[in-house]
């Protein structure tokens, strides 16, 4: 099939939603389809697949579920997306986040092919659909097929629109992380404490800055490493207490390589976030790597840990409840190495071989469901496809 993946952020933007179509790009790819990204620009740096990346707009940057996001604005966006569309000819289109200001929402509005709209966000006070729901419910109607990365996310959406959805989680490179190389230098003693993520309110952060005094008292030799940045990094860098400072490391924005290495290192990786979390890919990463999870008991983390078997799950936004479960994993390393060895067979379900197979079932019946092989790249195409030459 010749597939078209729309997406609202791709590389070099950082986050969940990236990486999700990176891997499902390369991975369809590999399965025999034709496939093309669809997206925004994002300042300076690409994409490692900029060949098959095609940027319709610019972007600014908007306050959204407790982060700021980028937002692809551009005059006439419905008409240029038709005209890319009519041209790349494809067979379908998969939108993520399909109802997502300006990008997703022109691109729904501009398909002519079945529609696989993603849904990946947990938006717990669903307050925009509530406000523009007459006018994202037609959009919603106009999905062939409507996907969900977790129940957390089906729980944001249903409510609003009603219908079937069907969840495909997210998934991850399970070999890059098992088979990273461990930094040798964080190897000298330290019991490693990994955080990784942007620096803003619904990832918790403070929380685990917070937790570091008590959590210090009761394992001497934790090290805490905080992978990430954003705009509010200073601002956050303010919540870690004098006394521990020499504790707490920011390595900021890492290379591919070096953030599985981090992963590999840590003894335990840990994710405060207060919500508005759907999924946590960082938390398949983490269990990949061999790391043991203290994270949010939050509706989308539930879905990924299981707690006491593959990792154990705390009371969000509370320090002391962080500090003791690190402290708990250390002083028990039959506990450790239980939740180690449960996070490595569950995170095999989330290959993405496996996720990507899914993902294709559903592009599949989108278009009629016949079966894989007999679905040829262009199959939905029209001759005025190979007409429109018009730069997007």
């Amino acid at each position: 099939m010749r597939i078209g993946i729309v997406t609202p952020v791709f590389h070099p933007y950082p986050g969940g939603v990236p990486e999700h179509v990176f891997h499902e790009y390369l991975e369809l790819t590999k399965l025999g389809h034709d496939v093309r990204i669809v997206t925004a620009r994002f300042g300076p740096g690409e994409s490692q697949v900029e060949h098959d990346v095609v940027r319709v707009a610019p972007t600014v940057s908007v306050p959204a579920n407790g982060s700021w996001c980028p937002v692809a604005v551009a005059a006439g966006l419905t008409a240029r997306l038709r005209t890319l569309f009519d041209r790349e000819g494809f067979d379908v289109l998969h939108v993520h986040e399909p109802l997502m200001p300006f990008l997703c929402l022109a691109a729904v509005d501009a398909a002519t092919v079945p529609v696989v709209g993603t849904f990946h966000a947990s938006n717990e006070s669903g307050v925009a659909y509530r406000l523009f729901r007459p006018a994202l419910a037609r959009r919603v109607r106009k999905l062939s097929r409507r996907v969900c990365v977790s129940r957390a996310a089906v729980e944001s959406v249903r409510p609003f629109f009603g219908g079937d959805y069907e969840i495909v989680p997210n998934g991850v490179d399970v070999d890059r992380f098992a088979n990273a190389q461990p930094i040798e230098s964080l190897r000298d003693g330290s019991f490693n404490v990994l955080f990784v993520g942007r620096m803003e309110p619904r990832k918790g952060a403070k929380y685990l800055f917070r937790a570091m005094p008590e959590m210090l008292r009761r394992v001497p030799s934790a090290r805490l490493t905080v992978v990430g940045g954003g705009p509010m990094a200073s601002y956050y860098r303010s919540f870690v207490p004098d006394s521990v400072r020499d504790r707490v490391s920011f390595a900021g924005r890492v290379s591919d390589e070096m953030l599985a290495r981090y992963f590999r290192t840590a003894d335990v990786y840990c994710s405060p976030a207060t919500g508005g979390e759907s999924f946590g890919i960082v938390l398949l990463e983490a269990m990949a790597a061999g790391a043991a999870i203290v994270a949010s008991e939050i509706s989308g983390y539930r879905d990924v840990v299981e707690h006491g078997r593959s990792g154990i799950l705390v009371e969000p936004r509370s320090p002391e409840s962080i500090a003791l479960a690190v402290s708990r994993l250390h002083a028990d390393e039959r506990l450790r190495r239980r939740v180690v060895e449960g996070g490595r067979r569950a995170v095999r379900r989330y290959a993405w071989e496996r996720v990507t197979k899914e993902i294709e079932q559903v592009l599949v019946d989108a278009v009629g469901g016949l079966p894989v092989d007999a679905v040829p790249p262009g199959a939905a195409a029209v001759e005025r496809h190979e007409n429109v030459t018009t730069a997007v």
